[in-house]
């Protein structure tokens, strides 16, 4: 993780937060943030956002950093018929909380987005992480009426499968953990971003934020043994169709 300190102890995070009055960036994720195979959100933050100079910068400069594991990361095993087998985690998305300095939720960046989009929300979510709980909810009204984030189209292989609803909805989560479109992941968290928004018009609890963001926005409830992953695979023979090899 390049050398930056994460907190594992969210206790230890807000001790830290109110001794160096600044915010804090709590990620949860599927799995673990100091093991290879997390999630795949996780591991593209790694790998494309942590890295990044201007990313890293805020990080360490504007932020207390904190994990936690909401579940273990489901996994699967590619065979390719060869001999050759590969295991990637399947699905996962993660959500980096803003904190105040007392661990209250001030916002919440849902999923992946691209390294200059990412930079732009740590820096309006650092307001909101050092704002007065009183005004909250008039800055994410606020936030609501700024111009959007350009992001650019998203790209080929991930249009090519949206053509197809059926076919994208069984190979969406194989294609997004062998390779992620950033831009498209940037566009629907920017608008995932936007629920986030209106939902700041109440007080949450950490607990019940990170419930309805996995629930509600990603779609994935927790509490679900499978993560909303056991739908039937419309691809399979029905019982009735015998197939004959001739």
């Amino acid at each position: 993780m390049m050398d930056l300190h994460w907190y594992t102890e969210l206790s230890a995070a807000v001790a830290e937060a109110q001794r160096t009055d600044r915010p804090i960036l709590s990620l949860r994720l599927l799995g673990r943030l100091d093991e290879a195979l997390s999630c795949a959100n996780s591991r593209f933050f790694r790998k494309l956002l942590y890295p990044d100079a201007r990313v890293r910068e805020l990080l360490e400069d504007a932020f207390v950093l904190h994990w936690q594991s909401v579940r273990p990361v489901p996994r699967v095993t590619i065979d390719f018929g060869d001999g050759r087998v590969v295991e990637r985690t399947l699905t996962g998305n993660s959500v980096h909380l803003i904190l105040d300095r007392q661990g209250r939720p001030a916002d919440a960046l849902p999923g992946l987005f691209a390294p200059h989009v990412f930079r732009e929300l740590l820096a309006r979510g650092r307001i909101l992480g050092l704002a007065d709980r009183s005004e909250l909810p008039r800055l994410h009204r606020e936030a609501l009426e700024r111009p959007p984030l350009g992001v650019p189209r998203a790209s080929r292989a991930f249009e090519a499968s949206r053509i197809a609803p059926t076919k994208h909805r069984v190979e969406m989560p194989l294609l997004r953990a062998v390779s992620p479109d950033v831009d498209g992941d940037t566009r629907e968290n920017l608008a995932l971003h936007a629920r986030v928004h209106e939902a700041f018009s109440i007080e949450w609890s950490v607990a019940a934020l990170v419930e309805w963001i996995y629930r509600e926005l990603f779609l994935m409830p927790i509490d679900d043994p499978a993560l909303g992953l056991d739908v039937e695979d419309p691809f399979s023979p029905s019982d009735t169709l015998r197939l004959v090899s001739m």
